[in-house]
């Protein structure tokens, strides 16, 4: 969960209401002062809810992301797991305690949504046609022959601010 000023403003840009801190402890305490809700403290020091929200998405699937939204997730929610990183252990008490659902998902197969039955990828067209801008997401360019650059830029998105880095073929 990485938070750069840069994706805070973005965030804004975008029409978020609140930009949360991804420090899991702080999002945890923010997430309850937000709810009203009391949060546990359990044996490792790291506070957890019962109260959260019944829905979190997590498009990082790290340890650290999942972990932290067991921790969020209100008793039976569910944690739609759509990142990808390399597995690791973390402190899933929460997963029993508040009876967690956790789904896998991928943005490769066939959804359905208010009775239709598409491609994820066409969904996501519709809503680039319908007018979603995702211009503001680039935020370097770089000539294709410097993709090295551009690997190195997203390698180190803490301290270059990126989010999405556009690779554009030579003109000719």
């Amino acid at each position: 969960m990485v938070e750069t000023d840069a994706s805070q403003e973005l965030a804004q840009k975008l029409g978020a209401t609140q930009v949360l801190s991804s420090k899991p402890d702080d999002l945890v305490a923010r997430v309850a002062e937000l709810l009203h809700a009391d949060p546990h403290v359990p044996w490792s020091g790291h506070n957890w809810l019962q109260d959260g929200p019944g829905v979190v998405y997590d498009m990082v699937g790290s340890t650290e992301t999942v972990e932290t939204w067991m921790r969020l997730a209100n008793t039976r929610g569910t944690i739609v797991v759509a990142g990808v990183e390399p597995p690791g252990r973390f402190e899933w008490t929460p997963l029993y305690f508040n009876e967690l659902h956790v789904i896998g998902s991928n943005a490769f197969g066939v959804e359905e949504v208010n009775g239709a039955r598409k491609h994820a990828f066409e969904y996501y067209f519709d809503l680039v046609h319908a007018g979603l801008d995702l211009a503001p997401l680039i935020t370097h360019r770089f000539p294709l022959e410097r993709w090295t650059d551009a690997v190195m830029t997203v390698g180190r998105g803490e301290e270059t601010g990126s989010i999405k880095v556009l690779l554009e073929p030579s003109r000719r």
